[in-house]
């Protein structure tokens, strides 16, 4: 934070917080979406099956239900 407050010239950290940390309207929808999609893959595959970035997931069986 203090880096980024010297070099935008701002004396004071209140200043660039404000200016620059506001989320955009549809961010608690955005960020429940991501976070939505990560568990249901760590639920749906593996831990070694897990797709990462843009890599289609494996045909795989989902994980069985704990009982």
């Amino acid at each position: 934070m203090n880096v980024v407050q010297r070099v935008m010239g701002h004396q004071q950290a209140s200043t660039t917080l404000n200016r620059y940390t506001h989320a955009p309207a549809d961010y608690d929808e955005r960020v429940r979406e991501a976070l939505d999609a990560a568990a249901d893959n760590l639920l749906t595959f593996g831990p070694d099956e897990v797709p990462k970035g843009n890599e289609e997931p494996p045909d795989a069986t989902p994980l069985p239900a704990d009982t």
